[in-house]
């Protein structure tokens, strides 16, 4: 007989127990399960043999146990859920289901529901354009097709439009550009086509592609004498150290081959030193091609230790609290605040008009807000700096916002031209073993890591950017890029062109301002007009601390030519036909015959 009576329940309890179980273990079985396991068999033997309970009475008590536990812990998953970047929740899931679809060629040109006059127009435009490239860049073109026999990230990156439109556009049109040289802010093909560029290759190019000549020559210069010898420390690394401790405010540098690496290891040493599980990022943030860091979009391994939060919103501050003992880490790209809560923006994702970028007021109080919040909970703050670093300012976004990281890394640029990945930190979270457990050990190495010719073409960039003329020039280039921002703008609402510009530091992006399915195509009529972009094409674009006014001024005439293209070809007509419903036809259509097995 039990003392409280429970033999009726105890099924109930059981179940209970068993759901418990499974709530306060997901995703983390391998750690959870053991521990829980072995408390409630304590429990059970406590109550059982210690105290005189029957199996039944124990049985509640460890549910009643357990149940109280439970409380908060189930609280915070369901407040984490509230706070996850929806995109993170439901990838997995879309990416399964969502196939490739492909508009054929006789559909191409009115899917938009335009008159049959129309779409004699763009077609005649497209044909015009691909004879026209034929001739303009032989060479090119030929060289691309080889290339892309042997390397399939040029196959990716050469479908720079709509997905469904990929089979006719690269039909038609190869962007594909072989590079013969670089003349100021201009790129010369190997047809000596010249292009003025605005792709920033990649976000490296901040000081001119000029200025990283000078660079890589003062640096061959410097290290030619030493030749490949790895793992020695020499005057200029101690020299670049030492300017990168000013810049980051951080005592402690550790040289890597990228800025994927640098990040690789900022989040491998907090969670070393913290011995906590998780990292926060924010919804769309880039942090690299590694998958232990990308919890969206290009990445299968999906990672169940990062918590991806929606940036800007309280409730992930309230998260970051009270979760702050699991969290190793709160790792920020500073360059959302162009993008909040989106993925970068490009023209592949580019359906309509609906991109959204632009500078988000009150970016600047919310680090603040999160720097403080992470200083409470003892979580350490990462700024990734790789993209954003030296191009917002001389001290990157730490400069640019007045709020100091726990760790930053560097990369693109800091280089003066070559590869590179730096992390900069306090000691105690820089360690790479534990002082008090010899076994404890934090494997961060790299072979090319300080490989002298790469420290000392970062040295000449680094001294470089120390200089009052430098520091001068950044103000320069922010005033001229205001002034072109609003000129251009002016200039489109002048000819009824449907884009607009917004630009973020030097970062900037087209808007488009009217629904269309075809903005995607601009890029195609910029590249025609001497303008060079990457294959995001006009989602994301970069100026250089090397254009002058009258650079800004040029690029502006070639921007409206590539208007007039656009507009004569009737790419530019205002739909006739609903494209948020079409779209939405088309994509249905498409999971529908997949889910049914009827895609090829």
């Amino acid at each position: 007989m039990s003392k409280l009576g429970m033999e009726e329940h105890t099924t109930f309890f059981l179940k209970f127990l068993g759901v418990l179980f499974f709530l306060m273990t997901f995703g983390q079985v391998g750690q959870l399960a053991y521990c829980w396991l072995m408390t409630g068999g304590l429990l059970w033997l406590a109550l059982t043999s210690g105290l005189g309970f029957s199996h039944d009475d124990s049985v509640a008590v460890l549910a009643a146990v357990f149940g109280l536990r439970a409380i908060p812990f189930i609280g915070k998953r369901l407040m984490t859920l509230a706070a996850t970047y929806p995109l993170a929740l439901t990838f997995r899931f879309a990416s399964k289901i969502l196939p490739k679809y492909t508009i054929d060629e006789a559909q191409f040109f009115s899917c938009d529901g335009c008159s049959d006059e129309v779409a004699a127009r763009r077609k005649a435009s497209l044909q015009e354009l691909s004879e026209k490239w034929k001739k303009k860049y032989p060479k090119c073109q030929e060289f691309s097709l080889e290339l892309k026999k042997m390397i399939s990230d040029l196959r990716f990156t050469s479908a720079r439009c709509f997905p469904a439109f990929n089979g006719v556009v690269q039909k038609y049109l190869d962007p594909s550009m072989a590079l013969d040289r670089t003349e100021g802010v201009d790129v010369v093909d190997i047809d000596e086509n010249s292009a003025m560029d605005i792709s920033g290759s990649y976000g490296v190019n901040v000081c001119g592609y000029e200025k990283y000549k000078e660079f890589i020559e003062e640096g061959w210069t410097t290290a030619k004498k030493q030749g490949l010898f790895l793992g020695s420390l020499d005057k200029t690394v101690l020299d670049n150290i030492a300017r990168l401790r000013k810049i980051s405010g951080q005592p402690e540098v550790s040289f890597h081959m990228s800025g994927t690496e640098a990040v690789m290891c900022a989040v491998r040493v907090a969670r070393f030193n913290t011995q906590k599980p998780l990292v926060v990022t924010f919804g769309g943030a880039y942090h690299g091609w590694w998958d232990g860091m990308q919890p969206v979009a290009g990445n299968e391994r999906l990672p169940s230790d990062v918590l991806c939060l929606k940036d800007m919103s309280n409730l992930s501050l309230k998260v970051i609290e009270a979760r702050s003992s699991e969290i190793a880490a709160v790792l920020v790209n500073p360059l959302q605040c162009f993008h909040l809560n989106q993925s970068p923006p490009s023209d592949p994702v580019l359906s309509s008009n609906n991109r959204k970028v632009g500078p988000t007021p009150g970016y600047k109080e919310w680090l603040h807000r999160l720097r403080d919040t992470c200083k409470q909970g003892g979580i350490p703050l990462i700024f990734d700096e790789v993209y954003t670093g030296f191009r917002l300012h001389p001290r990157g976004a730490q400069g640019a916002y007045d709020v100091k990281a726990d760790i930053v890394c560097y990369g693109k640029t800091l280089g003066g031209g070559l590869p590179i990945g730096v992390v900069c930190g306090p000691t105690d979270l820089m360690a790479r073993g534990d002082a008090k457990k010899a076994a404890r050990v934090n494997y961060v190495i790299g072979t090319f890591a300080g490989h002298p010719f790469v420290m000392a073409s970062m040295n000449a960039f680094l001294k470089w950017l120390e200089l009052p003329e430098t520091i001068k020039s950044y103000d320069v280039m922010h005033a001229n890029i205001d002034n072109f921002i609003k000129t251009a703008n002016a200039k489109f609402q002048e000819k009824d062109y449907p884009i607009q510009l917004t630009n973020w530091f030097s970062v900037w992006s087209i808007l488009y301002t009217k629904p269309g399915r075809y903005h995607w195509l601009f890029q195609y009529f910029l590249k025609d007009a001497g303008v060079s972009l990457s294959w995001v094409g006009t989602g994301r674009l970069l100026f250089s601390l090397e254009w002058k006014k009258e650079d800004y001024d040029r690029l502006l005439e070639r921007l409206l030519s590539a208007c007039e293209q656009m507009q004569k070809g009737g790419w530019w007509e205002e739909p006739k036909a609903n494209i948020k419903a079409k779209l939405g036809v088309e994509i249905g259509t498409a999971v529908f015959k997949n889910v049914l097995g009827l895609t090829g």
